[in-house]
């Protein structure tokens, strides 16, 4: 015998389910169900039988969830659209930072001459980040994984037709999100991101003696601080982000 709850609890999961942005709409569909409920079941002992004959829960969310599909997806992308948005203006005002430099000698600020390569490296990462982000979310989704990745390779290979060598930069950018994500799987967040910081200035020092650059390893120290500050902004943004995105498919009643 089902719990006198029972159809208030199907009806909240099916709502919660279906993913409708709407409030209004949720609120009509809950309305929907429980009149079909309060018709069909109309005692306690026909509350069972209105359920099986309702049909399958799964098939009722995926009929509802391709019904308001198109809805999701142009609020699923405009999430990630602000997210990329957000997380560049985070990175560059922090690259732009570290690099800022005051002329003694005319007491003018001005941007250091490695600006514009840090901040190429900084963007890549940050893009990376994103795509990687969308790639391992839970619940995990081969369809969305897909997309992230063949974005990721466009905006490579597009780069690379504007910019001379700046697929170095993705290539390179690509190691950072690996160790990061590696570094970022640790069980103590604060020993995760001690070792991020690390695994970083490593990979700057490494790279800069590959490409025969002069980069001493105090300079490497700060361009592991860097990155590790254009990390943790990016992850931030992406995680307020997904809050929000959330909220607004939150079935709750109000």
């Amino acid at each position: 015998m089902p719990e006198p709850d029972a159809i208030p609890a199907l009806i909240d999961r099916i709502v919660a389910g279906a993913c409708i942005s709407s409030r209004a709409e949720r609120d009509d569909l809950r309305r929907e169900l429980l009149t079909h409920f309060e018709e069909a079941a109309t005692s306690p002992e026909s509350v069972a039988y209105a359920i099986r004959r309702f049909g399958d829960e799964a098939m009722v969310i995926d009929s509802l969830r391709r019904v308001y599909r198109w809805e999701y997806l142009a609020l699923y992308l405009a999430k990630v659209v602000a997210s990329v948005m957000a997380s560049f203006a985070a990175a560059l005002l922090i690259v732009a930072a570290f690099n800022l430099r005051l002329e003694l000698q005319t007491e003018v600020w001005r941007l250091a001459p490695g600006f514009s390569r840090g901040a190429g490296l900084a963007l890549a990462v940050t893009f990376g980040l994103i795509a990687a982000w969308e790639i391992v979310r839970r619940p995990f989704s081969p369809r969305r994984a897909i997309v992230a990745v063949a974005a990721y390779a466009v905006v490579c290979g597009l780069m690379q037709l504007l910019v001379a060598n700046r697929v170095r930069s993705f290539v390179i950018a690509t190691g950072f999100v690996v160790l990061g994500y590696v570094c970022s799987r640790l069980p103590s967040r604060s020993l995760g991101w001690l070792l991020t910081f690390v695994a970083f200035a490593v990979a700057e020092y490494g790279v800069h003696a590959v490409l025969s650059v002069t980069f001493p390893p105090s300079r490497a120290l700060r361009a592991g601080a860097l990155m590790v500050a254009v990390w943790a902004s990016t992850v931030f943004i992406l995680r307020y982000a997904d809050a929000a995105f959330t909220q607004l498919f939150d079935a709750a009643p109000r």
